[in-house]
């Protein structure tokens, strides 16, 4: 699949800036914030409510998209379909409370579709930080994943027997062709992860467990060394991943692990992540259901393993639990992609294959 790229830039005077290759255009931000807070907090309680989510949606496009970006971006989407290309869509945010908004709610009133969930319109959060950026390589064969599992016994429990299955049954066939190895880790100590770190050159880092955020601040529930819960900041977090080029994705199915801080842009687990260099990091913006977390798993390591971009992949996850759980839920826009890559093919097919 060919993609025609049309990143927006909203800097924090709240002016626009977007660019694709039909040229810049610019315009500015006019969003009721506070009105718009309100709603998300509804939308935190977990609301079942359609019409809310498809208004807050609204809300979000018509700030995002005024008259002049919105024509040029519809402009960029007939230029794809009549090229049988899909269209990249790059968001930066430059202030933090900007950047703290569920952008995945984007909801294109015109055609009647989250943009999230269109596999037409690839959406991940784009983060720009004072590095070289790195491109995600693709793997040389086998791809080889890590998976974390936190499950302290004083936290509440989790179906995490039910996720890691379906994480094997997704890469089963691509396990059993040798190209793809997947490695389990149940004791989630620090000590434990950054031995396996160490063990082998990982591509794919997934964590499932707890995440919380408080005072402007991520944190990672791991393990102590009496299976009791151990809290690890975003920075100590990110300090797994230090000197380690290998890793191009990073899979955090926690509560609140892609939060973003009312103070610091970068304040939250999986956007320092990707401050510190890694390539996508995906999060989920909100609590996510065990039921809802199998959907994810399954449906996005199935189509990684086939070879898709990550972004794409994430999106075809979106619109998957989309039509599983209902658009009235928060469930389809509860995962969210962060990158400072270019490309995001994890495996490739056609090179592998």
């Amino acid at each position: 699949m060919n993609y025609q790229d049309f990143q927006i830039i909203v800097d924090k005077n709240n002016n626009i800036r977007a660019s694709s290759e039909q040229g810049e255009v610019s315009g500015e931000l006019r969003l009721d914030i506070n009105r718009t807070k309100q709603t998300c907090l509804l939308i935190e309680h977990q609301v079942k409510d359609a019409q809310l989510l498809k208004g807050l949606g609204r809300e979000l496009y018509q700030a995002l998209f005024p008259d002049k970006i919105n024509a040029r971006f519809h402009a960029t989407i007939a230029s794809a379909q009549a090229n049988k290309d899909s269209v990249r869509l790059r968001l930066i945010f430059q202030s933090p409370e900007l950047a703290s908004l569920p952008w995945e709610f984007l909801y294109d009133e015109d055609i009647n579709i989250f943009l999230g969930n269109n596999t037409e319109t690839v959406l991940s959060r784009y983060i720009d930080v004072p590095l070289q950026k790195r491109d995600i390589k693709s793997a040389s064969l086998p791809l080889k994943v890590l998976l974390v599992i936190s499950t302290p016994t004083n936290l509440a429990k989790l179906d995490v027997a039910g996720e890691e299955k379906l994480i094997r049954e997704a890469l089963g066939k691509h396990i059993e062709a040798g190209e793809i190895e997947l490695d389990v880790l149940h004791e989630a100590t620090i000590r434990n992860i950054n031995q396996k770190l160490r063990e082998k050159s990982y591509n794919v880092f997934h964590f499932i467990g707890h995440g919380v955020f408080e005072n402007n601040q991520g944190f990672i529930a791991l393990e102590d060394n009496n299976g009791k819960s151990q809290l690890l900041d975003d920075e100590r977090f990110a300090n797994f991943f230090l000197g380690n080029s290998n890793v191009g994705l990073v899979v955090l199915n926690s509560c609140q692990g892609a939060a973003v801080g009312s103070n610091q842009v970068f304040a939250g687990t999986a956007p320092n992540l990707v401050r510190r260099g890694i390539p996508a990091v995906v999060a989920m913006q909100y609590s996510i259901f065990d039921n809802t977390a199998k959907i994810f798993a399954d449906e996005f390591y199935r189509t990684l393993a086939l070879g898709y971009p990550v972004d794409e992949a994430i999106q075809t996850t979106r619109n998957a639990i989309s039509m599983e759980v209902g658009l009235d839920k928060r469930d389809f826009a509860t995962p969210v992609l962060y990158m400072r890559a270019s490309d995001g093919i994890i495996l490739d097919v056609k090179k592998n294959f």
